[in-house]
């Protein structure tokens, strides 16, 4: 049976420990998603068009992370990189993208998600590896 728990509920520590079956005493822990980046880079480059976005994919890879891009992924010769969530406000409308399930889709100012994981946005681009 599932269990709708509202976090905000006066008793949702007790109607947790029911739900998964918890006896007095016995801890869990609880593993959320982290947010900010770990590599304690502070971003201070942000590309404002078209043209400095494309020109990320001719970067070296040390030049991608000194600038905050983070690799998500690496598969036949191809490494998928992940813009900084600090950019996302430089982003031109209309620029190509590609997503951590490997779709190309097209930027939109306040439509595509600003959910960030580590610090990057869900979003990117894919470069040759070097």
């Amino acid at each position: 049976m599932d269990a709708l728990l509202d976090s905000n509920d006066k008793n949702f520590i007790e109607d947790l420990t029911k739900a998964l079956g918890i006896k007095k005493g016995e801890k869990i822990n609880i593993v959320t998603p982290r947010f900010e980046r770990t590599d304690g880079r502070a971003i201070s480059y942000y590309p404002n068009t078209k043209e400095e976005y494309k020109a990320l994919k001719e970067m070296s890879p040390e030049n991608l992370k000194k600038v905050g891009c983070q690799v998500w992924d690496e598969e036949n010769g191809l490494v998928s990189w992940l813009y900084p969530h600090e950019w996302y406000m430089h982003i031109p409308d209309g620029l190509e993208i590609v997503d951590v399930m490997g779709n190309t889709e097209t930027f939109k100012q306040g439509e595509t998600d600003d959910d960030k994981r580590f610090g990057a946005l869900s979003f990117g681009f894919t470069q040759q590896s070097h």
